[in-house]
């Protein structure tokens, strides 16, 4: 394995990776030839990548600041 798939795997997939992951699980199940097991498959897989992209998403909301009337910064 090279070392740039080494980091890629290593890596922790960013949420725009995480969305484009789900669109190509989508993709992949809207095809006709896909047997219901690997429906099944690919669905348990998408709810684990929208559990992640979601978590992700927490973590931003709650790490963003907001601007109070006085000025000082606070968390959203």
């Amino acid at each position: 394995m090279s070392k740039i798939e080494q980091e890629q795997t290593e890596r922790t997939p960013g949420l725009e990776e995480r969305f484009e992951a789900i669109e190509q699980i989508l993709d992949q199940m809207e095809d006709a030839d896909v047997t219901l097991e690997d429906s099944f498959a690919l669905y348990k897989k998408g709810l684990e990548e929208l559990g992640a992209a979601n978590a992700m998403l927490d973590e931003m909301e709650s790490a963003m600041l907001v601007m109070a009337e006085d000025g000082a910064l606070e968390e959203f």
